[in-house]
């Protein structure tokens, strides 16, 4: 089309009584081509009289237009501008314009285009055949981990093409490293696990490529789900196949190794259980439970332990119950109670003492952990996880999440509607936000205790009632069982 052309279409087109037509014209053929229909409401004079010189249709002013677009897209080829549609809103627009179908079509050539990039750049090393299956179930979106380099690949298709290759190169090193494991298993060395941080280093030469908040760090644990506890008898959680159409899974920074609530550390667990069968090795050693256990130690002193620590305990000493406050200063207080105690009567043994835990806030995934194995090593019905935090949002939330973990095991130590009302006036004043928060709040125990201490106004901190929990915890600990 020639520049004199082009000016003649511009300048009619560009006519004030034409502005709400065009745009019309141009939503409906990017969304359903010329099979749509135009529609204009309400027409002004000044759009009626431009219309009638374009379209030859009498509209009156206050009226709706509704054309087929392949009607005006036909009035448009006969008359002077002989023009179709797309060569109209291409001169306008000044670029091609595209329906939906097309740009569909577009993305999934482009989107081809990129998996075959990728499988290009390895060519000269060849991929195993698990992990170009599980590329090819990429490209037709049919496995986890698909939607999250689709998205990659729409906001940033050159950083999605590097960080989809440095997830190859990483996928490749697991899987020989694995294969020279499964040649050497009459050794009796203990396998030698790769760092995460240490392997994005050799790959991406950054230490965090891989951390499961990043888009690069979910495609890879995505890879090695799919690719190694698919083909292992100690399968991961199927919990996590929902992962990939998670919208919180897919935005940057929700779902994080650091999460700080309970499901949230039960989460990591089983991501970090994914990366144990594929070889790798995440941060267990910042992770750490804090605990009174003279079992363990035969001393009268506080013991922490790292998540490494506790998953390589060979055995959970016997015990007779755990119990777990939220608070250092409460956690503190017992145990200079217990040592005090200690100090007039030794007990004979530890063996069915009870264990003292403290979460320190939010329970961390070594706490979780070192939890999960005390249960799972009585394995009898009759343990008990008794738990005390503060009486607000917060604690309560703690609450109820070691509540639905843990089920029959759990019980709520001073922690019903009777014990907050008892201390109710010695607390502090609730903010309306954490009123609005606990009268939506249900715990199991006790489904009142929301709504009563929002009415009541009051949160109230656990060390407020610290004698009483001191008084309970020498009780049990005191006894001999």
């Amino acid at each position: 089309m020639d520049d004199q052309r082009m000016n003649k279409i511009k300048a009619f087109f560009s006519e004030p009584g034409l502005t709400r037509f065009i745009d019309a014209v141009r939503n409906t053929y990017r969304r359903r081509g010329v099979s749509g229909y135009v529609r204009v409401k309400q027409l002004s004079a000044k759009e009626c009289e431009a219309l009638e010189g374009l379209l030859g249709t009498l509209q009156k002013p206050g009226e709706d237009l509704q054309e087929p677009l392949r009607k005006v897209e036909n009035i448009l080829l006969q008359s002077g501008f002989d023009i179709t549609i797309r060569e109209l809103l291409t001169c306008l627009d000044g670029q091609e314009v595209l329906t939906r179908a097309e740009l569909e079509q577009q993305a999934e050539r482009n989107w081809n285009d990129f998996i075959d990039a990728a499988l290009q750049a390895k060519r000269e090393k060849q991929l195993p055949v698990q992990i170009g299956e599980w590329v090819e179930r990429l490209r037709e979106g049919a496995v986890q981990g698909s939607r999250i380099l689709r998205r990659q690949h729409a906001q940033n298709p050159e950083d999605a093409q590097l960080q989809f290759e440095y997830c190859l190169d990483a996928l490749c090193r697991v899987w020989e490293m694995k294969q020279e494991k499964i040649a050497q298993e009459d050794c009796e060395a203990p396998e030698m696990l790769i760092r995460l941080p240490v392997l994005a280093a050799k790959v991406a030469r950054n230490a965090h490529a891989f951390d499961i908040k990043f888009p690069a760090g979910r495609l890879l644990w995505c890879g090695l789900q799919e690719i190694f506890t698919r083909k292992s008898e100690d399968k991961s959680s199927d919990s996590f196949d929902a992962m990939d159409s998670n919208e919180e899974w897919e935005s940057s920074g929700i779902i994080d190794m650091n999460e700080t609530d309970v499901a949230g550390q039960a989460r990591s667990l089983e991501i970090r259980k994914t990366y144990r069968i594929a070889g790798i090795a995440d941060d267990d050693i910042s992770s750490q439970v804090i605990l009174f256990a003279p079992h363990l130690t035969k001393r009268n002193e506080e013991l922490v332990l790292t998540l490494r620590q506790v998953e390589r305990l060979p055995a959970i000493p016997k015990f007779s119950g755990l119990y777990v406050v939220e608070n250092p200063s409460v956690f503190a207080t017992l145990l200079d109670g217990t040592l005090q105690y200690e100090k007039y009567r030794s007990r004979s043994s530890y063996d069915s003492a009870p264990i003292l835990i403290c979460l320190n806030g939010q329970p961390s995934a070594a706490t979780i952990r070192w939890i999960d194995r005390c249960l799972e090593a009585r394995d009898q019905n009759d343990v008990r996880l008794h738990y005390s935090g503060d009486f607000d949002v917060k604690g309560l939330a703690i609450a109820q999440g070691l509540a639905r973990r843990y089920g029959k095991h759990f019980v709520p130590w001073r922690m019903s509607v009777s014990d907050y009302e008892r201390f109710a006036p010695y607390g502090m004043d609730l903010s309306d936000q954490e009123k609005e928060q606990l009268q939506k709040m249900t715990v199991d125990w006790d489904y009142s205790l929301g709504t009563r201490m929002a009415f009541l106004g009051t949160k109230v901190h656990q060390e407020v009632f610290v004698e009483e929990l001191l008084q309970d915890w020498m009780d049990v600990f005191g006894s001999e069982v």
